[in-house]
């Protein structure tokens, strides 16, 4: 069902700063909900990286990421878990697979070209010579 195909940190990670020292991380997120509903699937920038190769991380962008699943924010320590949980689960890896902390919902990240995502910096915008 989901394609765990997945983009190296170079190609995730947007060669311009969103801001100082802080580089947009591309994913491809699926949820699959325990219940048997259909799989939920969205792209974006979701993810963080410090530096513009690598590691990168689950911050900020976990509330978009489940508004876009459209499902629930996993609350409190559940959420610290989930953060914790695809933080570590990306180390060195290009994609990762956990149940989410106190549901039963399977959650599949993959890092993606960042290009691919809609709303993407356009290509001619960027001075970098990795393009």
């Amino acid at each position: 069902m989901t394609d765990h195909t997945a983009a190296t940190y170079s190609e995730a990670i947007c060669p311009a700063e969103r801001m100082v020292g802080w580089y947009d991380v591309a994913v491809r997120a699926t949820l699959i909900p325990a219940s048997g509903e259909p799989a939920r699937q969205t792209v974006g920038c979701y993810l963080d990286a410090h530096e513009n190769d690598g590691p990168v991380s689950l911050g900020c962008g976990v509330e978009m990421l489940f508004h876009d699943l459209q499902s629930p924010l996993p609350p409190g320590e559940s959420l610290t878990a989930l953060v914790e949980a695809v933080t570590g689960g990306l180390n060195g890896k290009t994609w990762t697979a956990l149940q989410v902390p106190g549901r039963a919902d399977l959650l599949v990240i993959a890092l993606i070209d960042w290009q691919t995502v809609p709303g993407s910096l356009l290509s001619d915008e960027i001075d970098d010579d990795r393009l």
